[in-house]
């Protein structure tokens, strides 16, 4: 395990959680931690910006392929405090091969010192990030994480296991709709080349337009697995079909990758097709249900909440509410500007729509949505109507299932 990095944490003033998590982790009074295994994003989005009256979920994981990026995050519970509730807490990490040796070893990292805002769960402000590369043996390794806190005078030891898979091309048949579902929650970069190439719907249609819902996904989850790209290569040149083959030029020319590719001259003609593809701007003003499709994408592919944050911004497009009526009537003739603000309404409906139906199926849009509402970062024309949605899905959310 030659790549592995050390990243220090930042936010922690937006850390504010409730102390029954605290309590769920160790139930007597002594220094304790949880040791997280987990692909979740490094930002951490979905612990920082959850807010408090919510908990964040934290999702394991047992096993990896090489390249693939894993964290190893110590998260701290019942811990001493001095004057001014200073924490001062450390720790080591240990990795070991299947044959027993050790592999990475990390002494005296700094988990957290500082002051701490009272009784809470502490993710570490120190997080390692390791992959396993082409030397590393496939097995079973052993992750073995000391935690010291100075100011009691008290030492936990936890150990993890995780295992080094070889990469699958054809994942089993779970590569359904449930795994672009999870993904948020439970990212599994390992099976994005699966989920790509058996995609059921054109990625471009014959008008040239890219289904940017499905496509700007993988394009994301992608840009930010690079181990994901000799594998998909590959298979590019021996097992792709005719669609796949042009699923994949459209993908590498996202990625800024085609040159990667071995494309024949049967291609060139589609190659010349794609490049003309006008990709939109998901965080400029938003006009474009694309758009609309890109950032929802963006945080399926990412779990983070800065796309959440530019799709409130649709609806500020309220301003054009009633043009369509009005054209329908016959009170507004179909001018340019007149159409192009009708554009603005339905884009601003469908944003409505988006952000009611992912905030009742997924909590952490939910979670988000409540943390922006919170924050004081909307206007007043977003605070009104991201109110207005939340209070609704509270409402129906609960409501006794039938």
């Amino acid at each position: 395990m030659n790549k592995i990095k050390q990243i220090l944490s930042i936010g922690f003033l937006l850390l504010c959680l409730s102390s029954q998590y605290a309590v769920a982790e160790s139930a007597e009074n002594s220094f304790d931690f949880m040791l997280a295994i987990t692909r979740q994003d490094m930002k951490m989005d979905w612990w920082f910006s959850v807010p408090p009256q919510f908990g964040p979920v934290v999702s394991s994981i047992n096993e990896v392929t090489k390249g693939e990026n894993f964290k190893i995050l110590p998260i701290f519970s019942n811990y001493g405090t001095a004057s001014g509730n200073e924490v001062d807490i450390s720790f080591d990490v240990e990795i070991v091969r299947p044959d027993g040796s050790i592999n990475v070893s990390k002494k005296n990292l700094a988990g957290f010192q500082g002051q701490a805002s009272g009784e809470h769960l502490l993710p570490s402000k120190n997080i390692l990030v390791v992959s396993c590369d082409s030397g590393d043996p496939f097995g079973e390794y052993t992750i073995n994480v000391s935690a010291n806190d100075h100011i009691r005078n008290q030492n936990v030891k936890k150990s993890r296991k995780i295992t080094l898979k070889k990469f699958s091309e054809i994942e089993s048949e779970d590569i359904t709709e449930k795994w672009f579902l999870s993904y948020p929650a439970q990212p599994r970069p390992a099976s994005a080349l699966a989920a790509f190439v058996n995609v059921p719907r054109p990625l471009l249609d014959e008008k040239g337009h890219a289904l940017w819902s499905g496509l700007w996904m993988f394009k994301i989850i992608y840009s930010e697995n690079d181990f994901l790209i000799p594998h998909t290569i590959a298979f590019y040149k021996n097992k792709a079909t005719e669609k796949q083959r042009k699923d994949i030029i459209l993908l590498f020319h996202l990625l800024g990758k085609t040159g990667l590719l071995s494309i024949g001259k049967e291609h060139k003609d589609y190659l010349l097709d794609v490049i003309r593809i006008i990709v939109p701007d998901p965080y400029k003003k938003i006009e474009t249900g694309d758009q609309l499709d890109m950032l929802w994408a963006e945080f399926f592919a990412t779990s983070r909440i800065k796309p959440i944050r530019q799709i409130l911004t649709a609806l500020n497009l309220s301003a054009h509410i009633g043009t369509l009526e009005k054209i329908k009537s016959g009170e507004l003739k179909k001018t340019d500007d007149v159409l192009k603000k009708a554009m603005s309404e339905a884009v601003f409906q469908s944003a409505i729509w988006s952000i009611m139906s992912n905030c009742k199926q997924f909590p952490l849009v939910f979670h988000y949505c409540v943390g922006l509402y919170e924050s004081g970062r909307l206007n007043d024309t977003e605070k009104g109507y991201m109110g207005a949605i939340l209070q609704s899905v509270s409402q129906e959310n609960q409501k006794p299932t039938q």
